[in-house]
C-alpha cells in the first residue's frame, strides 16, 4: 500500500511492500497517481481513503511516544498542530493555520534568502515577538536596517517563532516535535524547554493504523 502525508510544500510517503520512506515536493506528485491512504492539505482527489490530519497525528504520536502523558507539536509549512495525551488517553488538540502559521515556510524562505546555514548560527538569548511568520519578517528586516547582522536578526526571529510555539503548546516542560524543522538545529535549540525530535513521518505512522 502507498501511504502519503501530502503537505503544502512536501509530501511524505511510505510503501508498505518495500518499507521505503520518501519525501518529494508536493508539486512533483505524479499526475494520476493515487495513494491508498493519505492525509494533508494536498490529498484531495489523490487518495482512495482520506484521513483527517489531526487524527493521523494523534495516532502517530500514540504509536511513537512511550509516555502516558505528553504534548506533541507538528510544525508544518502553513500551520501548527498539537495533540495532548494524559494518562494514556487522548486529551485534546489544537490547530493554528492563521497568524501563528507559516513557520516552516518562512524559515525555509529566510534560509534561502540569506543563504544561511542554520547549524552555524548561535541561538539568541533575545527574541522577536513573532506571532505570524510573514508579518514577523518586517521586524527582522527592521533590525537589520538598524545595523544588526543578518545572522543575529535571524536567530532572534527563530527564537521568537520557537517561543510562540512553546506558548501554543501550553508552556509544556517537554515537547515532542514533528515536522521538517526537526532538522533545523537553530530552531530546536531556541526552545525554552526540553524538545524530543520525532522527525517528519509521525502522520505516516498514524496512517499505518488504517492498513488492512
Amino acid at each position: 500500500m502507498l501511504l502519503a502525508d501530502m503537505g503544502t510544500q512536501y509530501t511524505k510517503t511510505f510503501h508498505s511492500q518495500t518499507g521505503e520512506y520518501n519525501i518529494i515536493k508536493s508539486l512533483d506528485w505524479p499526475e494520476g497517481l493515487k495513494a491508498d491512504i493519505a492525509c494533508g492539505h494536498n490529498c484531495k482527489g489523490k487518495t482512495t481513503l482520506e484521513i483527517n490530519e489531526l487524527v493521523a497525528l494523534a495516532k502517530g504520536a500514540k504509536r511513537l511516544v512511550k509516555e502516558d502523558s505528553f504534548v506533541l507539536v507538528d510544525v508544518g509549512s502553513r500551520d501548527i498542530k498539537s495533540v495532548i495525551f494524559k494518562d494514556g488517553e487522548y486529551a485534546g488538540c489544537d490547530w493554528n493555520y492563521m497568524c501563528g502559521a507559516m513557520a516552516g515556510f518562512t524559515v525555509e524562505l529566510l534560509g534561502n534568502y540569506f543563504k544561511t546555514d542554520f547549524s552555524q548560527i548561535t541561538p539568541s538569548l533575545e527574541y522577536l515577538p513573532v506571532k505570524c511568520g510573514v508579518l514577523g519578517m518586517g521586524e527582522l528586516f527592521d533590525k537589520i536596517a538598524d545595523g544588526l547582522s543578518s545572522e543575529k536578526a535571524v536567530a532572534m526571529f527563530i527564537k521568537g517563532i520557537a517561543r510562540s510555539i512553546y506558548n501554543f503548546a501550553g508552556k509544556a516542560k517537554k515537547i515532542y516535535l514533528s515536522g521538517g524543522l526537526c532538522e533545523n538545529k537553530l530552531f530546536v535549540s531556541s526552545f525554552p524547554c526540553d524538545v524530543i525530535l520525532l522527525g517528519r513521518y509521525v502522520q505516516i505512522e498514524g496512517l499505518k493504523s488504517y492498513q488492512k
